[in-house]
């Protein structure tokens, strides 16, 4: 009896210390992506997703949720602040944080920014009223426009293209707002606005609302200046938005962008980073069909396009562990 008593002991102090164990080892990283109407609010879901799912088979306790935010530009001066760890943003603004340009200048450059994979492309929509007479870009002059809401991608994007034209917001447009990717479909097909920007992954939300609710229209944006701008800068490139794409749409429609990046603080867990990648590169297949916004994407080529900054070391030593970095 005094022996099985010992051993009942002894098991529930192991017990005890292992449940001990696991609490100190639960860790937590959350995803700052932007407005839930664009495609980074849906994205970071479904790292979140492939992640959470991969505690057993990968046996750690990193619980992931995602995190709605101002978009590209508040992401990467919160990974700055240490207010996030991970983040989505747009390649150009990536860049720029690293180097310390164009908005960052001020901040100086942020040389612990890290890179960790790129995602759905994100050709520039224009979208505008049908009826509106406004085919390309060079139609908005005069316009009342929607430019991305303050601190987001699209609204940087936007203010550094019209720079490269002699312009501003103020000098272009009748008038700018700075709606969310939530409200501006709503704005368009209600007629407060004539048109919106948004640097996004064909079949987003906010764009599929406008077209099917008004039977909105993407217009070009492939002039002379642009192409210029596109061609001298490396995590720019053109893209096509193919015909069919959404409702009324006809054909192709020329315009550029950027790939969606996800980057992260160097300080970020290192375990964190490589259970992350773990739980996106072993099953990549399956989790590019959980969005049509990931239709085409490849492992090589996520480790590549829009990359600025150097890898974090936790998705170092994974991709090193499975071959696709040497």
């Amino acid at each position: 009896m005094n022996k099985y008593v010992i051993g009942l002991v002894s098991a529930l102090v192991l017990t005890v210390g292992t449940q001990t164990a696991s609490a100190q080892e639960r860790k937590f990283v959350n995803i700052g992506t932007a407005g839930v109407g664009g495609g980074y609010y849906p994205a970071g879901g479904f790292i979140c997703n492939v992640l959470n799912k991969s505690r057993s088979t990968n046996n750690h306790a990193i619980r992931c949720t995602v995190e709605s935010t101002a978009g590209s530009v508040a992401n990467l001066r919160s990974i700055r602040s240490g207010e996030l760890d991970v983040a989505f943003a747009q390649a150009d603004w990536q860049n720029h944080a690293y180097m310390g340009t164009s908005k960052f200048s001020e901040d100086g450059a942020n040389k612990d920014l890290r890179f960790l994979f790129s995602l759905q492309a994100e050709p520039m929509h224009v979208v505008v009223r049908k009826g509106s007479g406004i085919s390309n870009f060079g139609d908005l002059k005069g316009k009342v426009v929607n430019t991305g809401n303050a601190g987001s991608g699209t609204e940087a994007t936007i203010y550094a293209a019209l720079k490269v034209y002699g312009e501003t917001a103020a000098s272009y447009f009748k008038q700018e707002t700075k709606l969310t990717s939530r409200e501006q479909a709503q704005a368009l097909c209600d007629g407060k606005i004539d048109a919106f920007f948004f640097p996004v992954g064909i079949g987003t939300s906010s764009v599929v609302e406008a077209t099917n609710t008004c039977d909105s229209e993407i217009a070009e944006w492939n002039d002379e200046t642009i192409r210029k701008m596109v061609e001298g800068t490396p995590y720019l490139g053109f893209y096509t938005i193919p015909a069919g794409s959404y409702k009324g749409q006809d054909k192709d429609v020329k315009t550029w962008g950027m790939p969606a990046t996800v980057v992260a603080s160097a300080n970020a867990d290192e375990d964190v980073i490589y259970q992350m990648m773990k739980a996106v590169f072993d099953n990549f297949e399956d989790f590019t069909k959980q969005s049509a916004l990931f239709v085409g994407l490849t492992r090589e080529g996520v480790i590549a396009g829009g990359r600025s900054a150097p890898f974090h070391k936790g998705a170092e030593k994974y991709l090193k562990e499975v071959g696709l970095l040497k």
